[in-house]
């Protein structure tokens, strides 16, 4: 059995030693600091067990109308293609949503503050910062929401209580109404998301 000398430790320990100083937290993102959150079993009620993904181009996504299970943190992933930006709101009744000009006006004042990784991928609504205490996973009381600019790819943690249908829209510029409306209908929890155009 070979004997491993006193100093040998030593420098192993010099050449290591720079591996696990911690960086500074300044300009670091939540995706730097904790990797790829959303796999990890132990990050708890934020951790997605579903994902969607939604293809947002002009005036229209894609798919329109989605079967999702109820019960489940499901992960929307949005990608905006078109040349126009577009907030997607998920509501029981996106009048309501329409009607309060002040939720509208948060998402586009705070829109370009998110915290964002390299490559344009960003967590949470256009609303939220690192320092916000409101849990990750949204309900749909709260109107879920992320706001796209041109070529954006952003994504939101939802949880379906019940089996209500929710509407899904953007509620810029009367883009509703010309072709950005669509349905969420949660059901009974199955093993797999089905989607259908």
């Amino acid at each position: 059995m070979k004997r491993i000398s006193p100093s040998s430790l030593i420098l192993a320990g010099l050449l290591t030693w720079p591996l696990f100083q911690i960086a500074p937290a300044a300009g670091l993102t939540a995706e730097e600091v904790l990797g790829d959150y959303t796999s990890d079993p132990l990050f708890g009620e934020a951790a997605a067990e579903e994902s969607v993904v939604v293809e947002v181009s002009t005036l229209t996504f894609a798919p329109k109308h989605l079967n999702v299970p109820s019960d489940t943190n499901i992960r929307f992933l949005f990608t905006n293609s078109s040349n126009l930006p577009h907030l997607m709101v998920m509501a029981f009744d996106i009048n309501e949503v329409l009607a309060d000009q002040p939720f509208i006006d948060a998402f586009l004042e705070h829109g370009s503050e998110d915290v964002t990784v390299p490559g344009g991928h960003s967590h949470g609504s256009s609303s939220s910062t690192a320092d916000d205490a409101s849990p990750m996973v949204k309900v749909i009381d709260e109107h879920p929401a992320v706001f796209l600019k041109p070529g954006d790819t952003k994504e939101i943690l939802v949880r379906f209580s019940d089996t209500q249908p929710v509407q899904l829209a953007c509620v810029l510029d009367e883009h509703h109404t010309q072709g950005m409306a669509g349905s969420i209908n949660p059901h009974s929890k199955s093993p797999a998301v089905q989607n259908s155009l």
